[in-house]
């Protein structure tokens, strides 16, 4: 009896460290992901190409197929993910954090709406989003170009499939929205503005 409980110990400790070996595999992989896209999407001095008697002013950028759409920092948590489009053969919110079809991006005027699951799950990447607070700095990365927003409304709101989010033609805002953890059936929104974008 005694040599059974042994053995059902030590088939546990097993299984917790093959879970946390295989975690940090998957984080190893994501975070290379991550830097990945940075380096492969940052832009590069310009370059003088000769055509001819002429000379071209050029940017040199390599681009390879990437699957991120673009890069969300959150440093507050310690959060640095890529970002993908939904289309309607894919559901990015089953996969990664993703981009609403209503958005505008980073580059343009309006709102860049991004939503993910919270909870205890592989999948929940906004597990911590209610610990974000006013003020806080969120950084995206898209297009070779970094965009730092500041935290300036965080609400809730019922759990009804719809938000309403601030549009805009001549600002440019970041909305996060997840699953309240401490509230049943309600949504956590996070809104900024951007304070700050530069080439990287």
């Amino acid at each position: 009896m005694k040599r059974i409980g042994i053995l059902l110990i030590i088939g546990a400790i097993t299984m917790i460290a093959f879970y946390f070996v295989y975690q940090m595999s998957i984080n190893k992989k994501v975070e290379e992901e991550v830097n990945n896209y940075i380096e492969e999407t940052s832009i590069e001095e310009k370059i003088n190409i000769e055509n001819g008697d002429d000379v071209v002013e050029e940017n040199k950028t390599e681009q390879k197929e990437i699957n991120y759409t673009a890069i969300i920092e959150i440093p507050k948590i310690n959060l640095k993910r890529g970002v993908v489009d939904s289309t309607k053969n894919f559901s990015s919110i089953n996969y990664a954090i993703s981009i609403d079809k209503n958005s505008n991006y980073p580059n343009e005027n309006g709102n860049f709406i991004l939503y993910a699951h919270s909870g205890n799950s592989n999948i929940a990447y906004f597990r911590n989003l209610n610990k974000v607070n006013k003020n806080d700095s969120i950084y995206i990365y898209y297009s070779g170009v970094k965009y730092e927003y500041k935290i300036t409304n965080k609400y809730t709101i019922e759990k009804t499939g719809t938000a309403n989010v601030i549009s805009s033609k001549d600002k440019k805002y970041l909305t996060l929205i997840t699953c309240s953890q401490e509230q049943k059936n309600k949504q956590i929104i996070l809104v900024g503005n951007l304070t700050n974008e530069k080439e990287y």
